[in-house]
């Protein structure tokens, strides 16, 4: 979960932009800033769109049958040295966050209620236990746990977050090893950092690792700091593995897109002008 998407949902300012050609004379436009209008769209969408429910079916769909043809071969693996034993159990990592778990509720309360994000607010929801499942998520990983196959929660909710993270995922009837650690939280460890190389790698130690699935591109490899050039690459270089190997639950609401543009830094409105700054006309 990001430690800030808005400080102030109906901020009072506005944010100036310019427009220039070569051939066109300089034009002002001055344009109110509302950085809260940006969270309602996209919690509307993945809340209430049918367009959302139908690609995060889509997803889950491709995954199931990826995970039926990777328990087919043994020599499939996520592992980027192409490192594989098939003597391993199988096992697949998922985020938790708007991957399986479905916050959207969350993200309502504060637009209604005019709060900023804070750790507080986050922590009394993670507490409830009360988060929805993604569509299509409780189905696939029903699957999973079918055809024997260990489902590892590698989330960066914090560690005192964990027991009303492992209570949700009772609650949904999502699978939960009785005897083994699949709730891997940031800090649990002092090495277990928000980057999530660490808490695979681990997995992969012990399992074939088949499948990832995430809301953002730091949960299949360290994107973190890294230019929108540099993502792309990332993006290209697995560009067989998505569909295949990976699988991603799109989440307009927040993530690590935006601090390309941003670099995490300035007032809401100020960011906005960033991401505008930062688009191509």
């Amino acid at each position: 979960m990001r430690k800030l998407v808005l400080v102030l949902l109906f901020a009072a300012c506005t944010t100036t932009t310019t427009t220039r050609t070569n051939t066109t004379a300089t034009t002002n436009t001055t344009m109110p800033c509302n950085p809260g209008l940006t969270l309602v769209n996209s919690t509307v969408w993945v809340q209430t769109g049918a367009e959302f429910r139908a690609a995060a079916l889509s997803t889950f769909a491709a995954a199931t049958r990826s995970l039926d043809a990777a328990l087919a071969d043994l020599s499939w693996n996520v592992e980027e040295d192409g490192r594989s034993d098939p003597s391993q159990p199988p096992a697949i990592v998922v985020d938790s966050d708007d991957t399986v778990f479905d916050n959207t509720r969350f993200e309502v309360r504060s637009l209604k209620l005019g709060k900023t994000y804070d750790q507080d607010a986050w922590n009394a929801w993670v507490a409830e236990a009360s988060t929805d499942a993604v569509p299509g998520a409780a189905a696939f990983l029903a699957h999973a746990k079918a055809r024997g196959v260990t489902v590892f929660y590698v989330t960066n909710r914090e560690a005192k977050e964990e027991a009303g993270t492992r209570q949700r995922i009772a609650n949904l009837g999502f699978p939960l090893d009785p005897d083994v650690d699949t709730v891997l939280t940031r800090g649990e460890r002092p090495e277990w950092t928000s980057d999530k190389t660490s808490r695979r790698e681990l997995v992969a130690k012990n399992y074939r690792l088949i499948l990832l699935a995430g809301d953002d591109l730091n949960d299949f490899a360290n994107a973190r700091d890294k230019s929108v050039a540099d993502r792309y690459k990332i993006v290209a270089d697995h560009e067989a593995w998505w569909g295949t190997r990976w699988f991603l639950v799109p989440n307009p609401m927040y993530g690590s897109w935006e601090r390309p543009l941003t670099g995490g830094t300035g007032t809401p409105c100020e960011q906005v002008q960033k991401k505008i700054d930062g688009l191509k006309p």
